[in-house]
């Protein structure tokens, strides 16, 4: 791909790679056909106004990186982010090899995120000891709101480990992200060439993916495990689904008896 537009189609090709979607999902949420999209993909077609338009809206993605290259790949919240070093406070335990793990409801976000690297403020944290969970750096947090949802639903709290550097963690690893204006669970992904440039997706697809600069983290935090009670809700679900399946069965058997006796 030499022309101008064949820049551009690797670009589309690594942006649909980067949200894990098929040349048909991609299609459909930037309303074109799959076979427009190949026809871009393989440099044979421009890219229209109206599809480059549809991208940046449905994708939050950033047109003037998609046509020249040039900005970071999604677009950033509007509000300025004053990061400091990654960093974190430890709960200190008498016994070295029990961790103390300090719990960040949904109620404390806020004063986690001003306090975060005050050891007072740490220390009002409520702390418990988990069996699996030793001599390492943990926290949990609540999760607030249904951006990761089916893999982690509101109110779970997830059990977490401190992450010295962002940049070192592999493509789609979920974590907890601490900045001056949320704390966020998402999976993190980079870009390629650029490594300090922190691509943030939810796994539930309502939510559009952005992206804000490694030095914009305040803390990072690997999702290890969650505590749940969900799966009570779940197996509620599975019992009705199984009466709706027994009661179509019977309807279709009664069906089948009347075609029988005719």
């Amino acid at each position: 791909m030499k022309n101008g537009n064949g820049f551009k189609a690797e670009r589309i090709i690594m942006l649909r790679d980067l949200l894990n979607l098929s040349q048909v999902n991609f299609a459909k949420k930037i309303h074109i056909s799959q076979g427009a999209l190949s026809q871009i993909e393989n440099g044979k077609s421009q890219i229209s106004l109206e599809t480059l338009y549809n991208i940046s809206k449905e994708l939050n993605v950033n047109c003037n990186w998609i046509v020249n290259g040039s900005g970071e790949i999604f677009y950033q919240d509007e509000k300025p982010l004053n990061g400091t070093a990654t960093k974190h406070v430890v709960v200190e335990t008498k016994n070295k090899e029990v961790s103390n793990i300090a719990l960040v409801d949904e109620e404390a976000h806020a004063g986690y995120i001003k306090d975060y690297d005050t050891p007072e403020f740490i220390k009002t944290l409520q702390v418990y000891q988990i069996p699996g969970y030793e001599n390492g750096t943990y926290r949990m947090f609540e999760v607030a709101g249904d951006s990761m949802t089916p893999t982690i639903f509101p109110a779970e709290i997830v059990i977490t480990e401190f992450a010295d550097d962002p940049a070192a963690l592999e493509n789609g690893t979920l974590v907890v992200l601490v900045t001056v204006d949320a704390v966020l669970a998402k999976r993190i992904y980079y870009y390629e060439n650029d490594r300090n440039i922190v691509i943030l997706k939810s796994d539930n697809t309502k939510y559009k993916t952005f992206s804000i600069q490694k030095k914009k983290i305040l803390e990072c935090w690997v999702i290890k495990s969650k505590i749940t009670s969900s799966f009570v809700e779940n197996g509620i679900l599975d019992n009705k689904r199984l009466a709706k399946l027994e009661q179509s069965l019977d309807s279709l058997k009664s069906e089948v008896k009347k075609l029988l006796k005719k």
